[in-house]
């Protein structure tokens, strides 16, 4: 595997700020699609946003970005950040920052760089990020044949919803210092305060049940040998199989728990069928915490 690592990930996620911290650590280069943007703009002596628009009516100019992705596949000590690092550098070790959408649109509210993004409410912004993402991926698609929803396409999957950078970056780090070793599916850390459950509380366990399954979770839940199956549906994440893997994880203020994806074909129907708000609220009221945002069901 290339000594490279390529980033991408959910709006707000923090690609950046874990992007910076990883180059410190490794004292690797950091490349990122706004820097390539900028050299190619620099040569047709161009401001980056009239590059922008002139790449509306020229796609030589998106064929150019890409080729310059493409060629760092024999380069070595970086961190590339970019949509599609992941597709164009196969032999990256390949990280998704994953970020629930509430989250994401308060970062991006109180984002400067961004004041071109404005929404009415939070709710707003994180269902128009959903929009913008299923758009994306239908382009990418459309384009590459790169399945940008599919994370099995990634080595690795990190929420970063409620975990600090540093704390991101030296999972990463520690998963990467292991990439020789081969590795069956993507490594999935998410917040258990992200999944959406598809039983009732009823089917929880007891407290005796608890201290057993928490003896299972070592090390803080980071244990790829107890995963919890989740499909993604719209951007949010449901249980299939794992509540009380789950709900132990809630019960006991783990952060992160191991997942695996299931393939979204496979059960798109049934889910919105067995999830639905009151099952929401009565897995909340059970485990004393609120969700940040609901699916549309």
């Amino acid at each position: 595997m290339a000594k490279i690592i390529s980033l991408t990930g959910d709006l707000g996620s923090g690609k950046s700020t874990v992007s910076s911290i990883l180059c410190d650590r490794l004292k690797y280069d950091y490349i990122y699609t706004g820097e390539i943007q900028r050299r190619i703009a620099a040569k047709y002596n161009m401001t980056t946003t009239e590059l922008n628009k002139y790449s509306e009516t020229h796609p030589e100019i998106d064929r150019e970005i890409d080729s310059t992705f493409k060629s760092l596949n024999d380069s070595e000590n970086l961190i590339v950040d970019s949509r599609l690092a992941w597709f164009f550098i196969p032999a990256s070790f390949k990280v998704f920052l994953k970020t629930n959408l509430f989250v994401s649109a308060e970062r991006i509210a109180g984002d400067t760089k961004r004041k071109s993004e404005s929404y009415e409410s939070k709710e707003d912004a994180a269902y128009h990020i959903i929009a913008r993402k299923t758009s994306e991926n239908k382009r990418y698609g459309d384009l590459y044949g790169a399945d940008c929803s599919n994370l099995n396409n990634f080595d690795m999957v990190v929420d970063t919803s409620f975990v600090e950078p540093e704390r991101v970056a030296g999972i990463i780090l520690e998963a990467y210092g292991r990439r020789t070793i081969p590795q069956k599916g993507t490594l999935s850390l998410v917040s258990p305060k992200n999944l959406y459950p598809t039983r009732s509380v009823g089917d929880s366990c007891h407290e005796e049940c608890y201290k057993n399954i928490l003896n299972n979770m070592k090390d803080n839940g980071y244990d790829p040998a107890y995963p919890v199956t989740v499909v993604t549906v719209d951007s949010f994440d449901y249980i299939l199989d794992g509540h009380k893997r789950t709900s132990c994880a809630l019960k006991n203020n783990i952060d992160l728990i191991p997942m695996i994806y299931k393939d979204l074909s496979t059960c798109k129907e049934s889910v919105p069928k067995v999830a639905g708000q009151a099952l929401f609220r009565d897995w909340e009221n059970f485990h004393s915490f609120k969700y940040l945002i609901y699916p549309v069901i």
